[in-house]
């Protein structure tokens, strides 16, 4: 894999050329839309893009909708030059590693040929990208940031009347979008911060490629789902260190599990029961809602839980 760096909130790549200006894309996905073609129904030609079914948590809502307009957000990834103008570097770097990682996932599903090391590290890359990206990480690190802050300087006041007893307590708000938008920098930077770390875990693991003849599978707003811990909640908040698997939807007929043990990669048969286990795991790492191809009947059986909500956990020391 290139060792080419992923732009900063700043003005310049990492070789400390200028950005050019050319015209703004506005419309930012924060899911990209060569991963959700894979669950999508193709269009005839010149009819318009792939089609998926969005089916909103916990289930009360279901209806089409196009790649091209599932997870999208104005300026997610929205930084700014020396001169104050806006870029798109940020995006533009995301999409060399989605069309790299494109390129490896067509490799393994479509042509069900070994992973190359660069594919390898290309999956990984895209994989650590895609769980640091999304809007439920902005929203982590905001309400991270906050509680933090305020607990530093004492001013928590009567939030924390509420977390009796030094815990361990969650801590959870709704954030608007203003707020959110608030942390678009420092969640940037974030990404920058832990992009390499991330990678360098995924790639250590042992990866394990489930492939389904019959069966098929979903994927959501969030679809690197980290597989809860045994003896913890379901949503308990996880890291790419911290978890007791990694699951990755690759394609409706695909999936990836990276484990920390050790051994070879392997590539094996899904069988019904698999699919099931592996579409509830994906519906539980959901942040608002799943996708799915418009033929398919993948969520028959599962437990749809509401909406996630980020939280924080800490334990009182005063």
């Amino acid at each position: 894999m290139t060792n080419r760096r992923i732009l900063g909130p700043g003005t310049r790549e990492a070789n400390g050329t200028e950005v050019t200006k050319q015209q703004r894309k506005r419309s930012h996905h924060t899911v990209p839309r060569s991963h959700l073609t894979r669950f999508a129904r193709a269009q005839r030609a010149g009819r318009g893009h792939p089609q998926l079914t969005r089916v909103e948590l916990p289930g009360t809502k279901r209806h089409p909708i196009s790649v091209t307009s599932a997870t999208v957000e104005t300026d997610f990834y929205l930084t700014h030059t020396a001169d104050g103008d806006p870029s798109d570097a940020f995006e533009d770097q995301l999409s060399e590693v989605e069309a790299a990682a494109a390129t490896a996932v067509r490799h393994l599903v479509d042509d069900k040929a070994p992973l190359t090391q660069e594919h390898r590290e290309w999956i990984a890359a895209w994989a650590a990208l895609q769980h640091l990206r999304t809007p439920g990480q902005r929203e982590l690190l905001a309400l991270t940031t906050e509680l933090t802050s305020e607990i530093s300087g004492r001013t928590l006041g009567e939030e924390l009347e509420q977390f009796p007893g030094p815990g361990p307590h969650t801590y959870a708000r709704h954030l608007s979008r203003q707020e959110s938008e608030r942390h678009r920098a420092p969640h940037l930077q974030s990404i920058i911060d832990n992009f390499h770390a991330g990678v360098d875990t995924l790639v250590s693991r042992t990866w394990t490629v489930v492939f389904f003849e019959r069966r098929t599978l979903i994927t959501s707003d969030s679809p690197v789902t980290l597989l809860p811990i045994p003896g913890t909640a379901v949503r308990t908040p996880l890291s790419l260190t911290s978890n007791s698997g990694i699951l990755v939807p690759l394609d409706r007929r695909a999936a990836l599990l990276m484990d920390e043990g050790k051994g070879r990669d392997r590539v094996i048969a899904g069988t019904t029961q698999v699919s099931r286990r592996l579409n509830q795991e994906i519906v539980n790492g959901a942040r608002r809602c799943v996708f799915h191809h418009p033929d398919d009947d993948p969520l028959a059986g599962l437990v749809l839980p509401e909406p996630q909500e980020q939280r924080v956990m800490f334990e009182r020391v005063f």
